[in-house]
């Protein structure tokens, strides 16, 4: 047997063929980045050298998404554990396979050197299927490249790089191995390969990652208009192939007509009071439905269900609840949009599409207008989910996250630091902070696997479904954190809002059940010494996408501001909520109208038909009109100017 690991005997090896073809490509998508910066540096006007070689770094990551994704077959075809592939027909393919599909890649890069100048974006996949319908598309191509042939020329000479390195990296004979050791090795080298290729794609190894979306490039920017130096045009066509783009919508001849009957535009108050400067301390509880609050729920088993957070059921009684209450998206990445933006999640999370470098409406931008410090705090590892980068697009000037809080012994070992452990770090973090300021929380312990700590074990009531503990440990945790809180200067001077990201992913009661029960979530505000801001309201519904512009309301901003909210303290003249659950859920007062964006397909009193089992379409049409009115308004208003960039008070 003849198995050498020396430099020598390594060269040529097939492994470490692959290893530097795909170097070699990740120095190409660099260089186009550095050229994509250069060809549109008056559309990034002051950037430092070190910001740019941060963005220029932070585009590494994107790039291995984008050279796997381009490769996958290169990368199988020479990890099979098989014999064949040594073969020279077999190798010929290869180098075929790999400096054909490379070059492509490299042309989009290429081409939105110049095209960036038409769209101020990269090329997503619904421009190329926008340009899919074109019959002229011969014609476009050859005046580009007549217009533009120094571009050519520079993917030509990246091209021929490629058909160079694979004349210098070729693969030798096999080594002098038996058959059965040959495959054991190469299956295991395999099984590593595909290890790292799932990190690679996934932007990360750690369990609470998400794959890596267009939004991420945002960790790394100032402006969100940088995040195209760190993305690169394969990636943003990958990763919007399976997203369904917005379609322009006319059910109004207009914007101005459509905001006859919804407008995002909200005026302060003719008669103005003063501003309060009082801090905002907004906690975003992970599964957090209603399901789990007794107060909620006195007519579920009999009257005698207690519900497991007996700690929120004592706030509300000294809180503003809204009874009927709920969230504008099903997924965590929508919550965030939703509370901090008032940009509900429709159709798609909102972070996962295009438009995330559209001018934002942004509850920290406006606060921090007003001298507040914005804060935002996560347990889970620094970019998780996707969070850093987005709080750091709308304007949130600090991150606390897992290595902020510098102590993995209450890492639970999967989804971040145990909320006990750090809701305590924000309050006493918070204490640092000068006032007035604005703190978000997003909690990570009730998420699956359901654990609590090995000292809570048995403490709390699991019932029907594991979550249910994991909201009883976070309700303690709630719980504690309010307790040190007080003993803080700022405790009295603050409002808090607690809220849920989404309801739990499984529901055990069956109105939980429903598309409506699906998305019911608690919403409390809470003022430490405000009378005004206890009680019960069984009429004006609240969202998420409504926290915003009642904050602002109660704070008394005096500015107009964009919201597709509405401020819950100002009687809103118009009752609704909004979600999507494969169509279009438009709530208004005991109402809930689903529509598929051509007509209405479920009219429901949700308020006394809880499972959603009387659909009354077409039967109260002095109920139904306006309803579909009202929904094809803010459908209209929420599409076409997230197409156009126009979520801001300004043109």
């Amino acid at each position: 047997m003849n198995f050498s690991l020396s430099p020598a005997a390594l060269r040529g090896r097939i492994h470490v063929v692959l290893l530097f073809r795909i170097l070699w490509v990740m120095i190409l998508f660099t260089i186009c980045r550095i050229l994509f910066y250069a060809f549109n540096t008056v559309f990034f006007p002051e950037i430092s050298f070190d910001h740019a070689l941060h963005l220029m770094s932070g585009g590494i990551k994107f790039d291995i998404v984008a050279v796997f994704y381009v490769n996958i077959l290169f990368i199988f075809l020479m990890c099979v554990p098989f014999t064949f592939k040594y073969r020279k027909g077999y190798q010929k393919f290869l180098d075929y396979l790999f400096v054909i599909t490379n070059s492509i890649a490299i042309m989009a890069n290429c081409m939105d050197f110049i095209y960036y100048r038409f769209t101020i974006k990269r090329t997503t996949w619904s421009i190329l299927k926008e340009f899919s319908h074109q019959d002229n598309m011969g014609s476009l191509f050859g005046g580009f490249i007549f217009r533009y042939w120094y571009v050519a020329v520079i993917w030509i000479l990246l091209v021929l790089s490629l058909v160079q390195i694979t004349r210098i990296l070729k693969v030798k004979e096999r080594e002098n191995l038996p058959v059965w050791a040959f495959f054991l090795i190469h299956s295991v080298l395999m099984g590593i390969i595909v290890e790292l290729f799932i990190g690679g794609v996934r932007g990360g190894f750690a369990h609470s990652i998400r794959p890596i979306t267009l939004s991420n490039a945002g960790e790394y920017v100032k402006k969100p208009k940088e995040m195209f130096i760190v993305l690169n045009t394969p990636f943003c066509i990958f990763k919007t192939m399976r997203r369904s783009d917005y379609e322009r919508v006319n059910y109004f001849p207009g914007l101005k007509e459509a905001g006859q009957v919804f407008s995002p535009m909200h005026q302060p108050d003719s008669i103005q009071l003063p501003f309060k400067p009082k801090n905002v301390v907004i906690l975003i509880w992970e599964s957090f439905g209603k399901e789990m609050v007794g107060t909620y729920n006195r007519d579920l088993e009999n009257g005698t269900y207690k519900g497991y957070t007996p700690f929120i059921d004592s706030l509300m009684q000294h809180s503003r609840v809204n009874w009927y209450s709920f969230a504008n998206g099903a997924k965590s990445i929508e919550a965030i949009p939703s509370v901090l933006t008032s940009i509900p999640g429709i159709k798609e999370p909102f972070v996962t599409m295009r438009y995330t470098d559209n001018k934002l409406p942004s509850l920290p931008a406006i606060l921090e207008s007003k001298g507040y410090s914005t804060s935002f705090f996560h347990g889970a590892p620094n970019g998780s989910m996707g969070f850093q980068a987005f709080v750091n697009l709308i304007g949130v000037q600090k991150y606390y996250g897992k290595n902020e809080y510098n102590n993995d012994a209450d890492y639970d070992g999967i989804w971040g630091i145990w909320d006990e452990e750090f809701l305590q770090y924000w309050a006493k973090t918070m204490n640092t902070f000068k006032e007035p300021f604005m703190s978000t929380l997003f909690t990570v312990s009730s998420h699956d696997p359901y654990k609590v700590p090995e000292r809570y074990k048995g403490k709390f009531p699991t019932g029907p479904l594991p979550v249910y503990e994991t909201m009883g440990y976070t309700d303690n945790a709630l719980r504690a954190f309010f307790a040190k809180a007080k003993t803080m200067p700022w405790f009295k001077n603050t409002i808090f809002v607690i809220t849920a990201d989404h309801a739990a992913t499984f529901a055990h009661y069956p109105k939980y059940q429903t598309s409506v029960g699906n998305f019911s979530i608690p919403i409390l505000f809470y003022a430490p010494g405000d009378s005004t801001m206890i009680g019960r309201d069984t009429t004006t519904l609240v969202q998420q996408i409504d926290i915003m512009p009642s904050v602002l309301g109660y704070l008394h901003y005096d500015k107009p501001y964009f919201a597709f909210g509405k401020n819950i303290f100002k009687n809103p003249p118009l009752n609704f909520a909004v979600n999507y659950d494969g169509v279009y859920q438009w709530f208004n007062g005991p109402y809930i109208l689903q529509f598929d964006g051509k007509k209405t397909v479920g009219l429901y009193n949700y308020q006394k038909d809880n499972l959603l089992k009387n659909n009354l379409k077409d039967k109260l049409p002095a109920i139904q009109g306006p309803m579909e009115l009202q929904v094809k308004a803010f459908v209209q208003q929420y599409t076409n100017r997230m197409l156009d960039d126009k979520l801001t008070v300004t043109p």
